[in-house]
């Protein structure tokens, strides 16, 4: 019996990448798959296990402490050979897994040292820099890495043992079923999937819809995924929102197999992210959804997606610049571009060069190496 132990200390049970790609993955080729992470109900769903760790409380404190303390002892109850961690937090549950012999993979989802220049509320960032440099360095030489940006390698050349890549494209099989053709498209819908938050556009999007509602243009803008308090405190608190609350539906969280049941009402897809170190070099996952449902999106112009210009599979736009943003989504609205062809080279270019399918023959190869 080959088994592996997945764990997280910060995402869902059902986050896209970790259960969805990578624990069924995993299952459906003769692994014995246990998935760790907080607030979720014990399960066997998809030939995988997953156990819940009760979360109490909200600070990041705790979190990296107590819960994932917590996961420890659970994924140690589990006898798994493999143990594969998904949060710089967990480093060091990682390296009390090493220490007790067993074979640790951490997956790198973020370029973390971006992200902790792009967090307003650390005070001391270049020192939380210096710590986390020190776990990283630990991290290249004690554990197998997995990446799931290209990008992300120069972090971790010359130092890793093991760096593998597992990008993380979309499931073409999955996302299939929630292809509609255009003429089946009746409503003005605007799709945002994703974490919704300053740096992720939503001001600029809101922003850009006010615009396109002066211009007495109807539409609906389903906007899933998580959503803080505070950033909805700032949304409510914008003039420009007063004036189109009526046409935006928030809906929280949502899991992949049920956020784009919206694509059947949405006629564009938005991925409008800030110039920020995190995003100018990693890709947006989403896009790759997005065309994979056969729905047009608009990203932001970034040298990255220049091949999206290039090859007429979307549309680029600045992401600072709401009337920019209002601009290209009324174009698309108002039919005044040929949706079709865009949707179907879309199609065709994410299932011949960014599809899961390309992905998990690195995992598997990675797995069947360590076992």
């Amino acid at each position: 019996m080959k088994r592996v132990c997945h764990i997280s200390s910060v995402h869902c049970w059902n986050d896209t990448r970790i259960f969805f790609k990578e624990c069924v993955t995993l299952a459906k080729n003769g692994y014995t798959v246990t998935l760790i992470t907080p607030n979720c109900v014990d399960q066997y769903i998809h030939g995988v296990n997953v156990i819940g760790v009760e979360k109490n409380n909200s600070s990041r404190l705790y979190r990296a402490t107590i819960i994932s303390l917590k996961i420890s002892i659970k994924a140690f109850r589990t006898k798994s050979k493999i143990y594969h961690f998904h949060d710089p937090e967990l480093i060091w549950v990682g390296i009390l897994l090493k220490l007790m012999g067993k074979t640790v993979i951490y997956d790198v989802h973020e370029n973390v040292k971006a992200q902790i220049f792009d967090k307003k509320w650390l005070k001391f960032p270049k020192f939380t820099i210096g710590i986390y440099s020190i776990f990283e360095w630990i991290s290249s030489k004690l554990f197998h890495i997995v990446i799931a940006e290209d990008s992300y390698e120069e972090i971790f050349h010359g130092k890793a043992k093991s760096i593998t890549k597992v990008l993380n494209f979309p499931d073409i099989e999955l996302l299939s079923k929630y292809r509609f053709h255009s003429s089946e498209k009746s409503e003005n819908g605007i799709l945002y999937v994703g974490l919704v938050s300053e740096k992720r556009g939503i001001y600029e999007i809101i922003e850009a819809l006010a615009i396109l509602k002066k211009k007495e243009l109807c539409f609906t803008f389903h906007c899933i995924g998580p959503l803080s308090d505070d950033v909805l405190c700032n949304i409510e608190l914008m003039p420009s929102y007063c004036e189109i609350k009526d046409s935006v539906i928030f809906y929280g969280r949502l899991p992949v197999d049920e956020s784009y049941i919206y694509a059947k009402k949405s006629k564009v897809a938005l991925s409008i992210l800030h110039p920020v170190p995190n995003y100018i070099r990693s890709y947006s996952t989403k896009i790759f959804e997005y065309m994979a449902i056969g729905i047009p999106f608009i990203v932001s112009d970034f040298k990255l997606y220049e091949f999206v210009k290039e090859k007429q599979i979307g549309f680029l736009v600045n992401p600072l610049n709401p009337f920019e943003i209002a601009s290209q989504i009324e174009k698309v609205l108002n039919n005044q571009i040929n949706v079709e062809e865009i949707v179907n080279r879309g199609i065709l270019e994410v299932n011949s060069k960014y599809s899961w399918k390309s992905q998990e023959i690195n995992l598997l190869e990675l797995y069947n190496k360590l076992y």
